[in-house]
């Protein structure tokens, strides 16, 4: 896999994790799973139907250039982003794949949308003739997807407005309404009725649009929550975002047995200590040891994604012990008490967010703590923490703030 169009210098390295110089804290991102969980979809989503890899926010937080290369090679047709800035990330990264900027754009940023080669979606008269003069008299007609508003409130034309728009589209020859969709507001809550509901105004919609003589070109309405729920939703394309890497939508959709997360957090320890009964713990003081007890300092922090409100709440793990966290989280390090049960020492790893196979939390267990959402939790990780990339095992590629650069087999 080319993991950029000019790779830095490779890192050698014999595959484990912490062969790996840099930060203590990183974040190690198993793109076995993320093959896996797009092969999930591959397998049951309706055949004709595409996959779309939705890689904004970074990749979910995951690392936007080794997701969606990955995502490709297992299956995904297409690449969702939020910005223009997203898509031309991962052109720069040679990805030549059809790219959708799912979210509204700047009319400023027109000219570099369609210098990029990337799909905008439009709701307005405005947008579509910003897009259009800023394809000028190229031979090549820039792709637009038209959004409709069918019950999210968002960004999106209003149902009834949408046959206006698509003609609009049609009548310009430097654009081509390359597809036609909308976004569910519930389509991850228990009950199915505000979906469906949803979807019969889609329906709507599009029927006007081809009775007006105008083809609404590629049709997609389905979220991971509506992927994961029925294959009704299916249509053409169908967007598989928080899914992909294996953090369910909600509680009331679960992911299929197979599918697994692919992040996990880990740290090691940077000073062990001893708290004495009555010894208040980071800013505030806000804990108080009530007895004698070990402690130690792991280096991440709220700057690295690490919420605050997992003050005095949250835990991490080291083997299959727990140790709470003790006082304030602060911007850059963390006080967790120790087990006397295991061996406390200098770069002892400890697990910040586990994958539900042991004793540290998953991101759904932090954000439940924080009173959140696991997408939040994994978008907020920050770029300093170095994203370590696994491939059966072995570690083939690393992006901190130096880049993202591909990693040489080393000695064994």
């Amino acid at each position: 896999m080319e993991a950029v169009s000019k790779p830095r210098e490779a890192v050698s390295a014999t595959g484990d994790v912490w062969d790996i110089a840099g930060r203590s804290t990183r974040a190690v991102v198993d793109l076995d799973a993320i093959t896996g969980n797009l092969m999930s979809f591959r397998s049951r989503v309706t055949p004709a139907t595409r996959l779309m890899a939705v890689v904004k926010a970074n990749g979910y937080g995951h690392g936007a250039v080794m997701v969606a290369h990955t995502a490709l090679e297992a299956g995904a047709s297409d690449l969702g982003v939020a910005t223009v800035d997203e898509g031309l990330q991962l052109r720069r990264a040679g990805i030549r794949a059809p790219i959708l900027v799912l979210g509204p754009i700047d009319e400023s940023e027109t000219g570099s949308a369609v210098a990029g080669g990337l799909a905008v979606a439009v709701a307005d008269r405005r947008l579509v003739s910003a897009i259009a003069c800023a394809v000028g008299e190229s031979d090549t007609p820039a792709d637009v997807h038209l959004k409709i508003d069918t019950g999210m409130r968002r960004y999106g034309v209003a149902a009834g407005d949408a046959v206006e728009i698509a003609s609009l589209i049609a009548s310009l020859p430097s654009l081509r309404l390359a597809g036609t969709f909308t976004h569910f507001a519930c389509a991850d809550e228990a009950d199915e009725t505000p979906t469906i509901e949803q979807l019969a105004v889609f329906d709507t919609e599009v029927d006007a649009i081809r009775a007006a003589g105008v083809d609404p070109g590629l049709l997609h309405v389905a979220n991971s929550g509506a992927t994961l729920r029925s294959r009704r939703y299916d249509r053409d394309i169908v967007r598989i975002g928080i899914a992909l890497y294996g953090i369910a939508p909600s509680s009331d959709i679960a992911l299929w047995p197979e599918m697994r997360p692919a992040l996990t957090v880990r740290s090691r320890v940077r000073r062990a200590f001893r708290l004495r009964r009555g010894d208040r713990v980071s800013y505030g003081g806000t804990y108080v040891a009530s007895d004698d007890e070990s402690a130690a300092l792991v280096p991440i922090g709220y700057a690295d994604g690490y919420h605050r409100l997992l003050s005095n709440r949250s835990w991490m793990a080291a083997g299959d012990q727990r140790l709470a966290v003790r006082g304030r989280v602060c911007m850059d390090q963390t006080v967790v008490g120790w087990s006397s049960v295991v061996a406390i020492e200098i770069g002892r790893v400890v697990v910040v967010v586990g994958d539900g196979s042991g004793a540290a939390p998953t991101l759904s267990q932090l954000a439940a703590l924080a009173g959140t959402i696991p997408y939040e939790f994994a978008t907020a990780l920050a770029p300093r923490v170095p994203r370590i990339y696994l491939r059966h095992g072995r570690v083939v590629a690393v992006e901190d703030l130096a880049g993202l650069r591909n990693v040489a087999p080393g000695p064994s």
